[in-house]
Order: C-alpha cells, then sequence, then structure tokens
C-alpha cells in the first residue's frame, strides 16, 4: 500500500473517531471528570502515606541519634 492510502486512512479514521467524540463529547467528559477525580485522590493518598513514612523515618533517627549520644557519653 502506497503512503497516500496509509495517510488516507489515517485522516479518514482519525474523522470517524472526531465525529463519535464530538456526538458523545459531554458522556466522554462526565467519564474523563471521574477518572481524574480517582486519580486525583490516589495522589492524596500517596502523598500522606510519604508523609507517614517520612515521619516515621524522622522519628528512627531522632532515637538513634539520642541513643547514640547516650552510649558515648556513659563510656
Amino acid at each position: 500500500m502506497n503512503n497516500w492510502w496509509k495517510y488516507g486512512l489515517a485522516f479518514i479514521g482519525g474523522a470517524v473517531a472526531g465525529a463519535l467524540v464530538y456526538k458523545n463529547a459531554k458522556e466522554i467528559r462526565d467519564v474523563c471528570i471521574k477518572a481524574l477525580g480517582g486519580i486525583m485522590d490516589l495522589k492524596d493518598k500517596a502523598v500522606e502515606a510519604a508523609e507517614t513514612v517520612k515521619e516515621s523515618a524522622e522519628d528512627l533517627l531522632a532515637e538513634a541519634d539520642a541513643k547514640r549520644k547516650a552510649d558515648s557519653q556513659e563510656a
């Protein structure tokens, strides 16, 4: 198949897809809004989890540092 046929079929396919999207734009928009809302919720949960891990790591580091200082003073 020569390149003109490929480009022609791609153009026709794009036009058909565009017509379908335009016809169902409100439905597609609603689906996209719900999907993005779900993704944003997941992002928020991931940020909260990362903060919890960070706080736990900082607590462990502070406890280890305090123990190291206490051990060095006893020696």
